[in-house]
């Protein structure tokens, strides 16, 4: 090697390796840095991936205890159209129409007698998703001294309302007849009426609102069999 001349290097280039063992130290360097390259790629593609994860539950979460239900009351008439849709806001009240609507099914339910236990199963428990816990109260002793169950083979009674009225702000009168049938054969028509209690509560979920979407419930339960029957 001539001293007095100047290396060929230049600056950003490497020098050509001379002998194998710097060629093969400049491949193992060249592996290890691709390696570390790598690794560190994955890393920034992990901690991304973890960050969006992340968003994503927190955002799941705000929806999910952050969002309500907003329900929408409509009003039908007697063919089944509609009249009128209104959200049911805090202050929502529903009309008269709709609460005696509710109340007619209310009756119907808790009085009637189909032959079929299931289909009086039934409506048992669906009066109990308009009941607050002094209503739902009043229907357990209602159970328990009439049975309603008892033979049912034999014994039925269908319920025909005739008429529901407001007797005050917070409660309405109801009137209906009872057939009472034997065997299949009517045996007895009799006469009643009831004072029904009610109070409103805006369903505050998915479940309440499926069940009663007006929030309408009996609160107490006053009824009796019309003199002169």
């Amino acid at each position: 090697m001539n001293p007095f001349r100047r290396s060929s290097s230049r600056f950003g280039r490497e020098p050509v390796p001379e002998t194998p063992y710097q060629r093969a130290g400049q491949a193992w360097d060249e592996r290890i840095g691709s390696a570390r390259a790598q690794a560190y790629s994955w890393r920034l593609m992990a901690f991304g991936a973890t960050a969006l994860l992340s968003l994503s539950v927190v955002d799941n979460l705000r929806l999910r205890f952050g969002a309500h239900i907003v329900p929408w009351v409509v009003e039908v008439d007697r063919l089944g159209a509609a009249r009128a849709v209104a959200p049911a806001t805090a202050d929502y009240h529903p009309t008269d129409a709709l609460i005696a609507s509710q109340l007619a099914r209310f009756i119907e339910n808790v009085r009637s007698r189909p032959a079929d236990p299931i289909v009086l199963r039934q409506n048992l428990a669906t009066a109990y998703y308009f009941t607050t816990e002094q209503g739902a109260a009043a229907l357990n002793d209602y159970a328990r001294s009439s049975d309603p169950f008892a033979d049912l083979a034999d014994r039925q009674v269908s319920v025909d309302v005739k008429n529901v009225v407001r007797a005050s702000a917070d409660s309405f009168r109801i009137a209906w007849d009872e057939r009472h049938y034997d065997h299949g054969q009517l045996a007895a028509t009799t006469h009643w009426s009831a004072i029904l209690t009610i109070v409103i509560r805006t369903p505050d979920d998915a479940a309440t609102f499926s069940r009663n979407p007006l929030g309408l419930y009996v609160h107490a339960i006053n009824w009796s069999q019309d003199l002169g029957d």
